[in-house]
């Protein structure tokens, strides 16, 4: 029974010793009927019992997410809200008069708030805020007050190095008509917050800053600049991976033969195709003087489409030619060129598989020469290329045939030195 009662005292003991004290709701009410009805707040006085005394407003920023960053309107939306805290002299009490309550939640609309809003907003100018948030206000006068928001903000974007492409874009609050000695931005110990930052599917947020500045004609501002980097996985394998595929197509057109008279709608097929993609590139792009990787490198594939497409039809003109039209010099050199060119392996002239005819002095009778196996000659070589045979052994056929052979090899060539020139450095270079 001693026992009992000796565990029971040096339970509650404490409880006495310490009495717990928690303010209830006639405190508050109280409070709250001192504040604006006894000392008759007014909200459209500067919360500051020395008028000559600026507000200091400081000012941080916590980023929910990016939204979109539209490069044609030149807009970034994002999703944040502020969080402004400043001191309001009429707010202040002592917390013993009122059992302990030393925080209060009033509308936001019930107090006075500076008159700062988005500088460089999208949309029109409006109040920050809705009217249901609270403000945190402490007995010491310290008002907490954080707007949630979306943002549109103007961003001027830089497409130099799209699809690689790093933008910095600005949001800019500022106190609209009260002026420096009435109210002064300054940046708070935060700046910008990531804590409940969510990532895009489009963009990577590499740096952030917060930087408070002031002047006379545009007053009090405070600016937050987010560098974001393009994420391009997106424009690679939806764009630029068929664009690719559709300039090597371009090239198989000097493989196809020119008598099954698909040459000039091949050619004028994958021709129209750039050129769709072209448009379609350039509507995601904004109208600027400054021309992007992806769209200097389809306008190259477009020229070289051009010049494939005349070529094609200079060499059906030449294909159709009857053999009154006799074959000049210069041609035959490209034909034995070609001849040449295809009996070389591995860096060796295979003369074995190559058989060349040399014209005796009826024009009727043929030589035939075959270099010894494993062995090249300079006569061999100089009778195989550099002597051309006459014009009368050859036909047209054989020119475009040598014109084809010429061109796949070039125009494959410069398609894949321009396709990994472009891309290769535009990639490095964001990578920095």
């Amino acid at each position: 029974m001693h026992i009992s009662v000796l565990v029971f005292a040096w339970g509650f003991l404490p409880l006495f010793l310490c009495p717990v004290k928690a303010y209830t709701h006639d405190n508050v009410k109280a409070l709250i009927n001192n504040i604006f009805t006894t000392n008759s707040y007014n909200k459209v006085v500067r919360p500051s019992v020395d008028q000559s005394n600026p507000i200091i407003l400081y000012v941080n920023l916590n980023l929910v997410g990016i939204t979109d960053i539209d490069e044609v309107q030149e807009k970034m939306t994002s999703t944040a809200f502020l969080e402004l805290e400043w001191i309001d002299d009429y707010m202040k009490w002592d917390p013993a008069d009122y059992n302990g309550t030393d925080i209060i939640y009033v509308p936001q609309k019930d107090i006075w708030k500076p008159d700062i809003a988005l500088e460089n907003g999208f949309t029109k100018l409006r109040e920050l805020g809705d009217d249901f948030l609270l403000t945190k206000i402490l007995n010491d006068g310290l008002v907490i007050w954080r707007p949630f928001d979306v943002l549109e903000t103007k961003c001027s974007i830089d497409i130099a190095d799209f699809p690689f492409d790093k933008q910095t874009c600005d949001i800019k609050f500022g106190v609209w008509t009260s002026p420096l000695d009435a109210v002064d931005v300054e940046v708070g110990d935060e700046g910008i917050l990531l804590n409940e930052y969510q990532s895009n599917g489009e963009w990577d947020l590499l740096a952030t800053s917060a930087a408070a500045s002031e002047s006379a004609v545009d007053g009090a501002i405070v600016t937050f600049s987010l560098t974001v980097k393009r994420k391009p996985q997106y424009i690679l394998y939806n764009v630029v991976f068929p664009i690719v595929m559709l300039s090597l197509l371009s090239v198989f057109v000097f493989a196809l033969p020119a008598d099954s008279g698909e040459k000039i709608g091949y050619i004028m097929t994958v021709y129209l195709a750039f050129a769709v993609f072209l448009t379609i590139v350039s509507a995601s792009l904004p109208v600027s003087s400054t021309m992007s990787l992806l769209s200097t490198y389809l306008i190259l594939l477009v020229c070289l489409g051009t010049a494939i497409v005349i070529i094609t039809i200079f060499e059906l003109r030449l294909h159709f030619r009857d053999r009154s039209h006799v074959i000049p010099k210069s041609a035959v050199y490209i034909v034995r060129f070609c001849k040449t060119l295809r009996c070389i392996k591995r860096n060796q002239i295979n003369l074995d598989a190559c058989v060349f005819e040399t014209s005796l002095t009826n024009g009727k009778e043929k030589k035939k020469e075959k270099a010894e196996e494993g062995e090249i000659t300079k006569r061999s070589i100089k009778k195989a290329f550099i002597e051309p045979q006459e014009s009368s052994e050859l036909t047209w056929q054989d020119v475009t045939s040598a014109v084809d052979f010429l061109c796949f090899w070039f125009f494959l060539l410069v398609n894949i030195v321009s396709t990994v020139g472009i891309f290769v450095s535009g990639y490095f270079k964001n990578s920095a």
